[in-house]
């Protein structure tokens, strides 16, 4: 993770360097507030820095961990789900901040049927759908990395990040990785959408989901969520989870084909300073 630009009080992490844009603003975020007090002088840290409006929690932009949970059916955190206290929303709320943003992670029974996809499958049927060669990951990974900047470079507070860093963030991870934890969609030889995803217990984390933004992938999305969750079905997994969806993105639509169930919700919260 890249280090914090400041450190408040030896605990806080505040970012304001290389920020994602929103409107006109200048924009510092900071981490998970402890106190009122905390928020208070990440305000004017941030504020002497030149920043105009603070987002939290966030450690810099949205490839890194931010969010807070504002609602949950008290089932524990899933592997690698940000995870907050209670409080840290009210804080924020307490403080003047307002939700900028709202997500969802929901719950899929792998056990019930799943939709009748043969139509979409006839009509993508020039698209050659595989596993994750871990024989050449970093290259598979270099492709997925020139994907993403095309295809999330029209999301909300995205910030481009550099291949390097991209690849630190996955390769962390390369020992738990398996040829099932990710499908690539590649159409005349290029790469033209990805999912990826990661077991834990007895449920498969659906994290990522990237497609081309053209016409003549539509519905490919749908078509790489139901590969992955065949093959966790197959592998045993009972559940999936679809993770951290921003509420007004495609893939929380997909995630509805499949009779998904809201279980946790969060959000990202911002003032003008």
């Amino acid at each position: 993770m890249t280090p914090p630009d400041h450190i408040l009080n030896d605990k806080l992490g505040l970012w304001w360097k290389n920020p994602p844009t929103f409107q006109n603003h200048t924009i510092g975020s900071f981490g998970v507030p402890s106190t009122v007090a905390e928020i208070t002088a990440a305000e004017a840290y941030l504020h002497a820095q030149g920043c105009s409006l603070a987002i939290a929690p966030m450690e810099g932009n949205t490839w890194r961990t931010h969010r807070a949970v504002i609602e949950s059916d008290g089932s524990p955190p899933f592997l690698l789900e940000p995870t907050t206290p209670p409080e840290a929303s009210k804080l924020l709320l307490d403080s003047g901040y307002q939700i900028l943003a709202r997500y969802t992670s929901s719950l899929i029974d792998l056990d019930s049927p799943s939709p009748d996809l043969s139509r979409l499958e006839k009509r993508l049927s020039q698209i050659n759908i595989r596993p994750l060669n871990l024989t050449h990951l970093e290259d598979e990974l270099r492709a997925i990395y020139k994907l993403s900047t095309r295809a999330f470079v029209d999301n909300f507070l995205y910030t481009p990040i550099s291949e390097s860093e991209f690849l630190a963030q996955y390769l962390a991870f390369k020992s738990h990785l398996t040829s099932d934890c990710a499908f690539l969609a590649e159409h005349d030889n290029q790469l033209v959408g990805f999912v990826f995803g990661y077991p834990d217990q007895n449920r498969f984390i659906v994290k990522t989901l990237a497609v081309l933004p053209e016409r003549r992938f539509a519905g490919l999305g749908t078509l790489l969520v139901e590969r992955i969750q065949d093959r966790a079905r197959k592998a045993g997994f009972s559940q999936a989870i679809h993770a951290l969806q921003r509420e007004d993105n495609q893939s929380l639509r997909i995630s509805t084909r499949f009779n998904a169930k809201v279980f946790r919700r969060y959000a990202l919260f911002a003032k003008k300073l």
